[in-house]
């Protein structure tokens, strides 16, 4: 398995544990949004592998 089909499942199980764990607390659910200050800081995915030399 790839690094970014990782990431992804590692997203999709982070996601169904959040509406797990918070299920019928939904003002939790509305602040669990990432703040736009931290997703500057991301690197952006690119689908280009780069070449070594």
């Amino acid at each position: 398995m790839g690094q970014a089909a990782k990431v992804l499942q590692l997203f999709k199980t982070l996601h169904r544990t959040r509406q797990q764990v918070f299920k019928n607390d939904t003002r939790a659910l509305e602040e669990l949004v990432p703040r736009k200050e931290l997703l500057i800081e991301n690197v952006p995915y690119c689908d280009t592998p780069t070449q070594k030399k």
